[in-house]
C-alpha cells in the first residue's frame, strides 16, 4: 500500500471506524479491501456489443457472414466498453503512486469466490463445487462459457487511430477496426478539460482467474502501464475492448455475470512476462462490480421482393407544365399527357405529348423537306429512359439495335464503336447520353441535385432547326429551364424527389458526350462541335453497356439519349428507319 493512502486514512480518524466495519461486511471476504472500499469506482457501466449468448453468432438467416465480430448479432466475438469515474487522485501523485494496472475479472457472483460464467459443463453444473470443467461450446445445444481470446493485442495508436475510432467530443465509439486487422484491440481514454483524450502506454494480457476446478477459458483481462497513468479524482474514464477475428470476448451461454474491477498503483513484474502479480494492498480504487445478463436475440423474418421501374419514351413529364392553382383543370400539358393535374416524384417517362401520338416514334431531318437528312447539317433527335430499382449491387443499362436502313437493306454506316464527333458529308449514325454536370436547378427547394443532370438543351432555334424531339413544345424546354417550375412546386419539397440525373450510374466512356453542339458555329457563330457519339453494330446480337453502377440501389436515374445522323452524297435514297431497344439489368 502507498504511503499517501496510509496518511489519508490516518487523517480521516476514528470517525470512519464504523464505516470500515460496514464496508468490510459489504465487500467481504477480502480483509484487505478497506482501501478500495473507501475509494470505489463510481458511475460505472459495462456495455456489450452484443447481449446474445456466445453460442449465438449468426444473423436471422443463420449466416455468419452478416454477423461480423463486434456486431449485435454475434455473441461469440463481442467487444466490451467499460466506463467509470475514479475516486482517488493519481494525476498529481508521484510516479510511484500513478495508476499502473487495471483488472477486469468476469465471475458468476458479484463477491466472494469467482467461477467462470457459462452453461457449458461436462458434468454437474454446481457452481462452487469444483465441477465446472467444460466441453467445447455447442451451438446446437445452446451452451457456451465466457472466454477471452487474444492474439498479441495492442492499443490504438494515438496519432493515427484514436480520432478514427473515438469521438473526442462525446467519447462515443464512431468506428470499429476491421475484423481481420492486426492490433488496434483496445483503448483507454478519459475526459480532460471537456475533451476525451487517450491514455497511452497500456499492454493487455489475459488470465484464468477462477476458484475451484476452473474451466480452461480465460476470464480476466489485465491492463498494465509500467510508466503509470494519472487521473484526477472524479475524472471519467472509458476502456473499450474491440472484437476482431482473433481478439474477442465470448459471452456465456445463459444467465447473468459480473465483472469485478480494480485499479492498482503497483505491479510485481518479477514474474514471468504476461502473468503480472497484483497485490490487493496496492489497489487504488475498486472493490466494485458491474453486471450484465445474456438474452437470446429476437429474430424477425420478413421479405423484401425485388422491384424495378424502367420506362423508355420521348417526353420527360418533369418538363411539362401543370395547373398549380386549380383554375384551369384539364388544360395543362401534364393533364393532357397523363390525365392528372399534379406531378409526383419519379413519374414514368411518357411515350408522347398526348396519348394519340405515335408511340415512341422520333423524326430526324429537315422538317421543310419531310424530315430528310442533308450533306451539310448534322441532324439529331432525342429520347429518355428512367430507372429505379432496389437492387443492392446497382444496375447496368444496355442498348441493342441496328443502324438506319431502308427497305432494300441499304444502311447508313454506323459511326463506330469508338466515340467520334459528327462530321457532315460522311455517313454516320450514332447515339450518346446527353447528361452533364450543369449547375443544380435553383427554383423551388429540391434536395441534392448534382450528378450528371439531364441536359435538355436542343439545337432547335429559329433558322437553325437541326434537332427535333416529340417534346419540342414542352414548357420547361421552351423556357430553357428543362424541369418546369410546377414540377418543383409540387415535388420539390418531397425528400424522395431529385432533379433528373444519371447518378449513381456512370456513363460508359464512348457514350458520355452527347450534351453539346453537333454543328459548327451553331450557338454564337464561333463555337466548335462539342459532342461525340458511337454505335456498335454488334449490339443487335450482343447488347452494349451504356451506363452502370455496382454498389448501391438506383433511385429515379434518368438519361437523355441523343441520336445523330449524317449522309454522304452517294447514300442511296429511301426511307430509313431503325429501332433501338434499351435493357435494364439490376444486380442483386
Amino acid at each position: 500500500m502507498s504511503i499517501n493512502k496510509l496518511k489519508s486514512i490516518v487523517r480521516r480518524g476514528t470517525m470512519f471506524g464504523a464505516i470500515f466495519a460496514v464496508v468490510a461486511a459489504t465487500f467481504a471476504p477480502a480483509a484487505s479491501t478497506y482501501a478500495d472500499a473507501l475509494n470505489p469506482l463510481t458511475d460505472r457501466s459495462l456495455t456489450l456489443s452484443s447481449s446474445s449468448p456466445g453460442w449465438d453468432y449468426k444473423d436471422g438467416s443463420g449466416n455468419s457472414l452478416y454477423a461480423p465480430p463486434n456486431s449485435g448479432a454475434n455473441g461469440k466475438q463481442t467487444g466490451n466498453t467499460f466506463a467509470f469515474k475514479v475516486s482517488t487522485d493519481t494525476k498529481t501523485s508521484t510516479p510511484a503512486n500513478k495508476m499502473k494496472a487495471i483488472t477486469f475479472q468476469y465471475c458468476t457472483l458479484s463477491a466472494g469466490l469467482c467461477y467462470d460464467p457459462g452453461n457449458n459443463f461436462s458434468n454437474s453444473p454446481t457452481q462452487g463445487a469444483g465441477t465446472i470443467a467444460n466441453s467445447p461450446a455447442t451451438e446446437t445445444a445452446h451452451t457456451s462459457n465466457l472466454d477471452i481470446v487474444t492474439a498479441s493485442p495492442s492499443e490504438l495508436d494515438n496519432t493515427t487511430d484514436f480520432g478514427t475510432y473515438i469521438d473526442s467530443t462525446s467519447g462515443a465509439v464512431k468506428a470499429i477496426p476491421a475484423a481481420g486487422i492486426t492490433g488496434k484491440n483496445f483503448v483507454v481514454y478519459s475526459l480532460t478539460g471537456g475533451t476525451w483524450v487517450q491514455s497511452e502506454g497500456w499492454a493487455m494480457t489475459t488470465q484464468t482467474a477462477q476458484d475451484g476446478t476452473a474451466s480452461p477459458q480465460k476470464n480476466q483481462i489485465t491492463l498494465v502501464n509500467t510508466t503509470g497513468a494519472g487521473f484526477a479524482a472524479g475524472e471519467s474514464v472509458k476502456i473499450v475492448f474491440f472484437a476482431t477475428n482473433t481478439n474477442y470476448i465470448t459471452n456465456p451461454g445463459a444467465g447473468a455475470f459480473f465483472v469485478k474491477i480494480n485499479t492498482y498503483d503497483d505491479v510485481d513484474t518479477t514474474t514471468t512476462p504476461g502473468t503480472p502479480i497484483l497485490d490487493a494492498a496496492d489497489i487504488i480504487d475498486g472493490g466494485v462490480t458491474v453486471a450484465n445478463v445474456m438474452n437470446q436475440s429476437i429474430q424477425i423474418q420478413t421479405k423484401v421482393l425485388e422491384t424495378m421501374e424502367f420506362s423508355v419514351g420521348t417526353v420527360d413529364p418533369n418538363t411539362l407544365e401543370s395547373d398549380t392553382t386549380g383554375s384551369a383543370p384539364g388544360t395543362s400539358q401534364y393533364f393532357l399527357a397523363t390525365g392528372n393535374e399534379a406531378h409526383s416524384p419519379c413519374n414514368r417517362i411518357l411515350t408522347g405529348m398526348v396519348p394519340s401520338d405515335a408511340v415512341n416514334t422520333l423524326k430526324m431531318g429537315d422538317p421543310s423537306s419531310e424530315y430528310s437528312l442533308s450533306t451539310t447539317v448534322s441532324y439529331s433527335t432525342h429520347s429518355y429512359w428512367r430507372l429505379s430499382s432496389n437492387s443492392s449491387a446497382g444496375a447496368t443499362v444496355y442498348y441493342s439495335g441496328n443502324t438506319l436502313s431502308n427497305t432494300v437493306n441499304d444502311k447508313i454506316k454506323a459511326i463506330g464503336d469508338v466515340k467520334k464527333a459528327p462530321t457532315v458529308g460522311a455517313e454516320q449514325f450514332g447515339l450518346a447520353i446527353a447528361n452533364d454536370e450543369a449547375a443544380p436547378v435553383t427554383a423551388g427547394t429540391p434536395p441534392i441535385t448534382t450528378g450528371f443532370q439531364v441536359n435538355y438543351n436542343s439545337e432547335n432555334a429559329s433558322g437553325k432547326p437541326y434537332e427535333f424531339g416529340v417534346d419540342d413544345s414542352a414548357a420547361g424546354i421552351v423556357a430553357g429551364t428543362g424541369v418546369h417550375a410546377s414540377t418543383l412546386t409540387q415535388t420539390g419539397a418531397n425528400a424522395s424527389w431529385h432533379a433528373p440525373q444519371l447518378y449513381p450510374l456512370v456513363a460508359s466512356a464512348n457514350y458520355s458526350e452527347g450534351a453539346g453542339t453537333n454543328n459548327l458555329n451553331y450557338a454564337n457563330g464561333s463555337d466548335p462541335i462539342s459532342t461525340k457519339y458511337a454505335f456498335d453494330e454488334t449490339s443487335q446480337q450482343i447488347p452494349v453497356a451504356l451506363a452502370s453502377e455496382s454498389s448501391q440501389v438506383v433511385d429515379c436515374v434518368t438519361a437523355k439519349m441523343r441520336y445523330v445522323a449524317n449522309i454522304a452524297a452517294t447514300t442511296p435514297a429511301g426511307i430509313y428507319t431503325t429501332k433501338i431497344n434499351y435493357i435494364a439489368a439490376p444486380q442483386y
